[in-house]
């Protein structure tokens, strides 16, 4: 109120001056009409230059000090959320196959897998199972993930194209599709962002046991490319802080041989998570 009242008081006192300088000098109404509104639209374009340029200000030139001494914190400790089964995470009941409890079922423990490979990353899986689809709600897991202490993304686990369950158990082809989203990458060091997606990649691709090495070099592959082209656009588009989003499908043949192992073992690595959030409560 304040400010409105002295811009008034501004207004008031350089009318007062220009009048008194027609009257010293002379000046028509008209030219005195002419200079009044040349000065307005000097007055105007300068306001609207100042609100674009602390618009802009906000927009391109963002604080980011708070998410970078996040991303600089201590590892954030997972609490796992795992739904108790699909419809009980929200998944709607008429669409759920077969297929969707095997990949359900078959995903229980990739949380904690994860996070014993991760560092600094930790993964915690959510209570939800209405995942996004194409063009329509998908059925699967879902995950948050953060980097130290600071929430990055969330991705997604769903069925894969390739799935095909049969009577005979030895014929059965199991697919899933990973899909993740990711900010603030940009501050997130060049080797830890392509250790996360190889890891991903790695787990979730199809695993050739008598050729490893060209698993794992397709996988590297995957990550580069990945984090090549999201710096790609960056670098064209340095005004706009882009997501990343990184897309994986296959027969997650590494996820299905550490459940067996686990399971052989009657070793339950969700357990140490549910005491110590017991322990915590």
């Amino acid at each position: 109120m304040v400010r409105k009242f002295g811009l008034y008081v501004a207004i008031a006192a350089a009318w007062g001056i220009a009048y008194a300088a027609k009257e010293m000098f002379g000046i028509s109404d008209i030219w005195m009409a002419i200079g009044v509104i040349a000065v307005i639209g000097l007055l105007i374009n300068f306001h609207i230059e100042s609100r674009l340029d602390a618009l802009e200000a906000r927009v391109v030139h963002k604080d980011y000090s708070g998410i970078i001494a996040q991303l600089e914190g201590e590892r954030h400790v997972p609490r796992h959320q795992q739904p108790e089964s699909l419809a009980a995470g929200g998944a709607i009941a008429s669409w759920i196959r077969p297929e969707h409890q095997t990949l359900f079922e078959d995903f229980r423990w990739f949380g904690a897998l994860l996070n014993k490979h991760l560092d600094p990353w930790a993964i915690e899986e959510l209570p939800k199972t209405d995942a996004r689809g194409y063009d329509s709600p998908d059925i699967g897991r879902m995950y948050r993930i953060y980097y130290n202490a600071c929430e990055v993304g969330r991705f997604q686990v769903t069925l894969g194209a390739g799935t095909l369950l049969s009577r005979d158990k030895s014929t059965d082809k199991r697919s899933a599709c990973l899909e993740l989203d990711l900010n603030y990458l940009r501050f997130i060091p060049y080797h830890d962002a392509r250790g996360l997606l190889y890891e991903l990649a790695l787990m979730i691709g199809d695993f050739d046991r008598d050729n490893p090495d060209a698993c794992r070099a397709k996988a590297q592959a995957l990550a580069s490319d990945a984090l090549g082209g999201h710096l790609w656009e960056v670098v064209r588009q340095p005004d706009i802080d882009p997501m990343f989003d990184f897309r994986v499908e296959g027969s997650y043949d590494l996820v299905s041989d550490q459940n067996d192992h686990w399971a052989k073992l009657g070793f339950d690595p969700m357990a140490d998570v549910r005491n110590r959030d017991r322990e915590n409560a």
